[in-house]
């Protein structure tokens, strides 16, 4: 059986650096550099990675990816592979560091009363100017804590962010009011002990409501049509609601009986690849006007 997200989150919390300060993002063959900007007086470091042959005249997608509660930067870059991945699609990846390794994402997790969004915010403006990302196709993707905070940023800065990917997380904000219809999916285990599928109390994280009924919520706030459309693909199951707003799409893909993971096409027959499966759902998105 795969590990469970809670072993990595131990093997990383025994093992893994932290970012690293660097002035600019990473454009050459070597491991992605890190940098840092200040927010509100406060210091925040990433960790990006610009493929090389990108030039510098031609503007990129930007994929932000958020590590969950506990691990950190370093291990999101190193489960998702995205950097792989951005040298065949053409995309510049961005692994933020959340302060005490997690986000303010709401009700959840840690203790980090920090303000994300705006250090969301300011980064991507940081890296428009050093590393000329295409201001209409700008992602964030998301582990556990992380895909909570992208959540969160799908309806605080959804005038910055073109659609957002949430994996093993859902919608912990008392309220939700994004300034237009913007594409969110949820990649979800059926069997998660941590953020579990049909919700309820998690100690520490609060209350974790049903991954479904949230999905429901986006639609409502796309404007999608009430009933989603149902396929089957190996252990998964994918709902995506049609019909929404300005062409935005929301989706739920549910893999049965699989915990909380960043999941691996490689760990178990019928899984999907979730590094893929995020950037195909954002490439398909439609981009801000």
């Amino acid at each position: 059986m795969r590990r469970a997200f809670v072993v990595a989150a131990i093997l990383c919390l025994a093992g893994c650096g932290g970012s690293t300060a660097a002035a600019t993002v990473h454009s050459s063959p070597s491991p992605a550099l890190g940098g840092h900007i200040a927010v509100g007086g406060v210091p925040r470091t990433y960790v990006a990675f610009k493929p090389p042959y990108l030039s510098a005249a031609q503007a990129a997608p930007l994929v932000i990816a958020l590590h969950g509660y506990t691990v950190d930067a370093g291990w999101m870059e190193s489960t998702t592979r995205y950097d792989e991945l951005a040298k065949t699609a053409g995309f510049v990846v961005v692994y933020p560091q959340g302060i005490g390794n997690s986000w303010n994402a709401g009700a959840c997790c840690g203790q980090n009363n920090y303000d994300d969004v705006a250090f969301m915010r300011a980064l991507i403006t940081h890296l428009m100017s050093s590393a000329n990302i295409d201001p209409k196709r700008v992602f964030v993707a998301g582990m556990s804590n992380g895909g909570m905070m992208a959540q969160r940023l799908a309806c605080e800065l959804s005038d910055r962010i073109t659609a957002v990917a949430s994996v093993s997380g859902s919608l912990m904000t008392d309220s939700c009011h994004p300034s237009r219809a913007i594409s969110v999916m949820e990649m979800h285990g059926t069997a998660d002990s941590i953020v579990p599928y049909n919700g309820g109390p998690k100690g520490g994280l609060g209350k974790i409501p049903p991954t479904l009924s949230v999905m429901k919520q986006w639609a409502g706030l796309d404007g999608c049509a009430p009933t989603p459309v149902m396929t089957q693909s190996g252990i998964m199951t994918t709902s995506q609601w049609t019909g929404c707003r300005d062409g935005s799409s929301v989706v739920l893909d549910a893999i049965v009986g699989e915990n909380h993971t960043w999941f691996n096409a490689q760990s178990m027959q019928g899984e999907p690849e979730a590094t893929q499966v995020t950037w195909d759902f954002f490439s398909h998105a439609p981009p801000l006007l």
